[in-house]
């Protein structure tokens, strides 16, 4: 995989400026250190973070309090990742997914966020 790969794109709603507080981010993995190095990065850049270690926190999390964009690990270990976007999907939540690709380069996952939540 060369980079991350959105699933969908919210139709409605206007998203304001990435750095703008209002930007929430969901990240999603399970690995203790690349969930804080997305973490403290997502907020140096002016993103309001939340991050998860599971799918099912991920779904609860979601439900709580939609995210503009997730930032979903692709191995997860309770719930494969697509099912995770699906789900969130189905129920309703249409908010943009990408998918971290292991290895993956930062700089990468910042600017895809900031492309997708840049009107």
């Amino acid at each position: 995989m060369t980079g991350p790969t959105v699933v969908s794109r919210s139709t409605h709603g206007a998203h304001s400026a990435p750095s703008a507080p209002s930007s929430k981010v969901l990240v999603v993995d399970d690995e203790y250190g690349v969930r804080e190095q997305l973490t403290e990065t997502f907020r140096l850049a002016g993103f309001d973070v939340t991050a998860v270690a599971s799918g099912v926190a991920a779904l609860n999390t979601a439900y709580a309090e939609p995210p503009d964009l997730v930032v979903l690990d692709v191995r997860l270990p309770d719930f494969d990742s697509l099912e995770v976007a699906r789900i969130l999907r189905d129920d309703g939540l249409d908010v943009p997914v990408v998918f971290l690709p292991k290895p993956f380069v930062l700089e990468n996952i910042v600017t895809r966020v900031r492309q997708i939540l840049t009107p």
